[in-house]
């Protein structure tokens, strides 16, 4: 599967193999000798269908689903759909793995139209509790997301609009109530530069959005709204898209469930290293300021903890 050879796995298809087996990585928890191996499984597993895919071997996957794989199986995490995202645009960083190179002549976007012509479900929303993405830096959270929100999450404007084309809902949030809005602005960044999505994506992906009629204004379970993702994203050109678009300092100047508001973000309070963007701060202190609001106030601890740390000699 990992090497999509198809005529071989059709022969093993035939000879009786489960097309919906799982594959297990395991690993010797027991003493080294032959005899002795103990063996544990290292993950969950994943499906020769999923292999296939994240593989970029997208005419054998066709072939395991026409044979029987199941095109919505989530046992390990993610549906092929979901999936599609990070294959398609995965993330620059050492966390992410290069694009799959792949065999055949589909297209990873052709592929997902016929997914969804072989049953596929475009507004599938994974079980709570599933793990984040893989080779992933981003922080959106897995449980009710759909393949349209990780689709946002990539700034992959293709990828959403073919799924708005075979019946994707642009506006179903995950179950801590992130929108694909929030998601395209960069609310799942930790380490921005790092991960997919450059801004001009990000933009195009955000002004789909705000174009649907997404509420700008929206705030998630966490406190964070669509102008906290362009914080984190060190996104200056969507802040300004948002604030043009109708969002309100009223609601988006608010701490979140960390204590950051989108200032304190592009200030360096955040996840991971601290990461300055004086070009955000100067956009939120001027719309700060046009609405008559200070940019003072105490900052998260946090980071004097860490300031304080660096003037130690």
């Amino acid at each position: 599967m990992r090497a999509g050879h198809i005529d071989v796995a059709l022969n093993l298809l035939e000879a009786g193999v489960d097309v919906n087996a799982l594959l297990e990585a395991t690993k010797n928890v027991g003493n080294r000798g032959a005899n002795n191996a103990t063996f544990q499984p290292i993950d969950d597993g994943m499906s020769p269908l999923l292999m296939a895919v994240r593989n970029g071997h997208f005419e054998l996957a066709i072939e395991l689903v026409k044979a029987g794989a199941d095109v919505n199986d989530e046992r390990t995490g993610f549906t092929p759909l979901h999936t599609m995202s990070w294959v398609r645009k995965p993330d620059e960083s050492d966390r992410g793995d290069p694009a799959p190179v792949g065999s055949g002549n589909v297209s990873s976007l052709d592929f997902v139209r016929t997914l969804v012509a072989l049953g596929a479900d475009v507004n599938w929303r994974l079980a709570e509790g599933a793990r984040r993405q893989p080779n992933s830096a981003s922080r959106i959270r897995s449980g009710g997301t759909t393949p349209f929100l990780l689709a946002a999450d990539r700034a992959d404007a293709a990828l959403m609009r073919l799924l708005m084309e075979l019946g994707a809902d642009p506006f179903i949030p995950n179950t801590r109530g992130t929108t694909a809005l929030m998601a395209a602005a960069g609310l799942g960044t930790t380490a921005p530069e790092e991960e997919a999505g450059t801004e001009p994506e990000a933009l195009i992906a955000t002004q789909l959005m705000l174009e649907l009629g997404a509420e700008v204004n929206a705030m998630n379970d966490e406190g964070d709204t669509a102008m906290h993702g362009a914080a984190y994203g060190s996104f200056p050109s969507i802040v300004q898209l948002l604030a043009d678009h109708g969002a309100d300092p009223l609601t988006w100047n608010q701490k979140n469930e960390q204590g950051w508001t989108p200032l304190f973000i592009a200030e360096g309070y955040r996840f991971g290293l601290p990461r300055p963007s004086r070009e955000v701060i100067q956009v939120l202190e001027t719309l700060l300021f046009a609405a008559g609001m200070t940019t003072e106030g105490e900052r998260p601890a946090i980071v004097d903890i860490y300031e304080r740390g660096r003037r130690i000699p």
